[in-house]
């Protein structure tokens, strides 16, 4: 089978981050909840790969079938933390990259984004991560109620500190 690379929504930043809240919410994700039955409930599955193995190209990516089915790659030499952003990152890639355009009538065929990827589409799929495991208002009451304790916030949403901090800086807490 052949996949292409995924194209840019031509979403705003701020329509990405309110999108992913919204997905995340009719989904019934909490903050720092489960993200395998989150994929599962969409039709896709986690695996993890060994980096070290080069026959292995999908370590960090999404693959997602003509049918929408996906699965989700992270590798094996990661934390939790950053499984988590790159779970919702590839989720962001299926949401932005195949549901949306074809949502909005647009042909889309089998997408497989890899691992360091650059560029728009790779920006907004950071978007949706950020805006998914992070909802705006729901960051920023945790972030007064712990008074900007970095190590608390990322605790409470399952996230590395440095995936707060830069999510702090972007809502202007920091």
């Amino acid at each position: 089978m052949t996949y292409s690379s995924p194209s840019e929504s031509g979403l705003s930043k701020a329509s990405v981050e309110k999108l992913a809240a919204n997905i995340a919410h009719q989904l019934g994700y909490e903050p720092g909840g489960d993200l395998g039955g989150i994929v599962k409930k969409l039709g896709g599955r986690v695996i993890v790969n060994n980096v070290w193995d080069e026959s292995d190209a999908t370590s960090g990516s999404i693959r997602i079938e003509q049918n929408g089915s996906f699965v989700v790659a992270v590798a094996s030499h990661t934390g939790v933390e950053r499984d988590r952003f790159t779970i919702a990152h590839e989720l962001g890639h299926y949401v932005l990259h195949y549901l949306w355009p074809k949502q909005n009538g647009k042909p889309v065929s089998a997408i497989e984004a890899r691992r360091y990827g650059s560029g728009r589409v790779e920006w907004e799929a950071n978007w949706f991560a950020a805006g998914f495991l992070m909802p705006a208002e729901s960051f920023e009451a945790t972030w007064t109620e712990t008074q900007g304790l970095l190590g608390e916030v990322a605790s409470r949403f399952g996230v590395s500190t440095e995936a707060a901090r830069i999510r702090a800086e972007a809502l202007g807490l920091k």
